[in-house]
């Protein structure tokens, strides 16, 4: 039998709850509630559908077409049952295409247009869209789930087998409503957190059991023979490099990147912008409203920034140039160190799994007063360091290149331009941090980095608080970038770090009942990026030169030839340095609630011998405070 609930107007984005019985039926009380616990990802509409053993949820935020035709689970023709989180922005021009085709559409919705490609072209449906999703399509006729995730994991989606049930969720906190038992940590992935940094590396998570469907893969479970199969659909590795002068790179870029701006100011609700003040905020700023003025809108442009008193980690400076040359409406916000343990746990509830540095909690505090403005869609610079050789550790990658090449001219010039314009404001990374890992890179095989790095943390046994057999453990896990091949080291970053990036966007946003879209991960302009050679993004020793030079017309010239990188960061370091008594007890508390993994006497011997000296940089303390936090919020066991 069948049954569809459809729910009220509640007022409190869009998420999926999906569970699969391998006998008998769902408990409903505890589905509803696994829909209903995410109601800040999808405060305007609710909705379940039973059939069996099948139970599909749906949490949504009114984005598109703010009518009931958009409620979900959305049924089509009879033969299909859809829970969709996230945009399909190419929506429209996809829709004229299936038209053309004969399909008919009795709603303006993007999800009416995502299950009617599903019905066209099955499983490389998926290959048409241009947006972020995460979506179960529920087949009656083949008996299957297709489940799918968007290109660079904007969109969460996770997965697990437990207590005889096949469970599917936007967010891990689900599942816990339908369990039974207690969760256990996943002790691998927990120390590669502590000790590295590490987080969403692979499809592991940090509770055992629970895994995430990476980006750029479909899930398909036969619902008949209760197996799945996960297969990649979309690997950027394999877009060739394309011959193109820079002069035509530039424009390219101009052109992908206005395109995709464009698509995502789509919307039937209040738009507006994260604004840090570095180069990738103000390019999505100065483009939208560029585009904006062109149709002669009238509608308001809001901004929401981060600031801080501390000049060391302020850009006002930069952040009032935009807003000069834009003249669009400016919020700037202010995150307090005496605020940040009131707000923790609220912040780790939405996050499921510890983060990595308090960085987090100054987007969770711009997303904020986001809606404290009333914006429901906000637009983001995620994804594009990681493209254009943003980050500092891409110069590692230019030495190795250009020793490798034998071009030393080349590589004393842009080392001095390099020192002139980044090193100066990054004092504490140091040339050796730099050029040591370049020469690595050439001269030690891939094989023997693991010794490498274990007898470094045996000559200087003070840098880190932990045992060698964990240090052992951790590293012999550690993902090898290949920095002799740049378009393949861009590839394996992008797609490590995109994915903690999106977690953190995704869950700051939803939080805050938020639609967070990121411009430099369009599809089209992605790959448009990746075919350009490394050359042209990290060029004479400047960063992300495309875009520099690509938007000259679009960006003030302050922004524009800016060379500092600050990073969205916080004072991490003063808050721990002025206030240590405060942070030793939390870090005491926390070593005592990981004594089954961690060593407690060890790590506050180390961080006592740092008091008042905690680096910029060292990020280690408040990894172990906040995984303390974690396993006391969500009653984790360690063993």
């Amino acid at each position: 039998m069948r049954k569809v609930h459809d729910g009220g107007r509640d007022k409190r984005m869009c998420g999926i709850a999906v569970c699969l019985k391998s006998k008998g039926v769902a408990d409903h009380n505890k589905f509803e509630k696994m829909v209903d616990i995410i109601a800040h990802r999808g405060p305007d509409d609710r909705g379940t559908f039973y059939e069996g053993s099948l139970a599909l949820g749906h949490r949504r935020l009114s984005i598109i077409d703010l009518s009931s035709d958009g409620h979900q689970p959305f049924i089509y023709q009879d033969n299909y049952v859809t829970v969709f989180n996230g945009e399909i922005y190419n929506y429209i021009e996809l829709r004229k295409q299936l038209e053309k085709k004969g399909y008919r559409f009795r709603t303006k919705t993007d999800t009416e247009v995502l299950v009617a490609a599903y019905d066209c072209f099955g499983e490389k449906c998926v290959e048409y869209f241009n947006g972020m999703w995460s979506f179960v399509i529920y087949d009656r006729r083949k008996q299957i789930l297709f489940c799918s995730r968007d290109r660079f994991g904007v969109k969460p989606f996770y997965y697990t087998r437990q207590e005889g049930m096949f469970l599917a969720a936007s967010e891990i906190k689900q599942f816990f409503e339908m369990l039974e038992k207690n969760p256990k940590a996943n002790t691998d992935t927990l120390l590669q957190f502590i000790i590295r940094g590490n987080l969403d590396y692979s499809e592991q998570t940090m509770f055992r059991d629970i895994f995430q469907l990476p980006g750029g893969h479909n899930l398909i479970y036969d619902m008949e023979r209760k197996k799945y199969e996960i297969r990649r659909y979309f690997d950027i590795r394999k877009v060739p490099e394309k011959e193109q002068t820079y002069q035509e790179a530039c424009k390219e870029f101009y052109r992908k990147f206005h395109e995709s701006v464009k698509l995502r100011l789509r919307a039937d609700v209040p738009t507006g912008y994260c604004l840090s003040g570095g180069l990738d905020s103000s390019a999505i700023v100065c483009m939208a409203d560029k585009i904006v003025r062109a149709n002669q809108s009238a509608v308001e442009q809001h901004t929401i920034s981060s600031c801080f008193e501390d000049k060391r980690y302020d850009e006002q400076e930069y952040i009032d140039e935009v807003i000069k040359a834009t003249g669009v409406y400016s919020h700037k916000t202010f995150p307090q160190e005496t605020n940040l343990f009131e707000d923790l746990d609220s912040l780790l509830w939405h996050m499921d799994e510890p983060f990595a540095s308090t960085s987090m909690y100054a987007q969770w505090n711009v997303f904020r007063a986001a809606k404290e403005c009333g914006m429901k869609v906000m637009l983001d610079g995620q994804g594009s360091d990681e493209q254009l050789a943003g980050y500092t550790h891409f110069y590692i990658v230019m030495v190795a290149d250009r020793i490798r090449r034998g071009q030393f001219k080349k590589l004393w010039n842009e080392w001095k331009i390099y020192k002139r314009n980044r090193a100066s404001t990054e004092t504490y990374i140091s040339s050796y941090e730099i050029l040591l890992p370049a020469l690595g890179a050439l001269l030690v095989p891939d094989r023997m980095k693991y010794h490498f790095q274990m007898l470094f943390y045996h000559l200087f046994p003070n840098k880190q608080p932990f045992s060698k057999k964990q240090l052992r453990q951790v590293l012999k896990n550690e993902i090898i970038y290949p920095i002799r091949r740049p378009r393949l080291y861009i590839a394996e970053f992008l797609r490590n770090s995109m994915s903690s990036l999106m977690h953190y966007e995704d869950r700051n946003s939803m939080a805050h009942s938020i639609e967070s879209r990121v411009p430099f991960l369009d599809c089209n302009l992605t790959q448009a990026v990746y075919a350009m050679p490394f050359d042209y993004k990290l060029r004479g020793g400047v960063t992300k030169a495309v875009l520099r030079d690509g938007l000259r017309s679009v960006l003030p010239d302050k922004i524009r030839k800016r060379y500092s990188k600050l990073g969205f960061v916080t004072p991490e370091d003063q808050w721990i340095n002025n206030n240590f008594e405060k942070y030793r007890a939390e870090l005491q508390d926390a070593v005592d609630t990981l004594s089954g993994i961690l060593e407690p006497d060890t790590i506050m011997k180390w961080f006592d011998a740092n008091e008042g000296q905690v680096r910029r940089s060292n990020f280690t303390p408040w990894r172990i405070i906040c995984a303390g936090h974690w396993v006391k919020l969500f009653h984790v066991e360690l063993t």
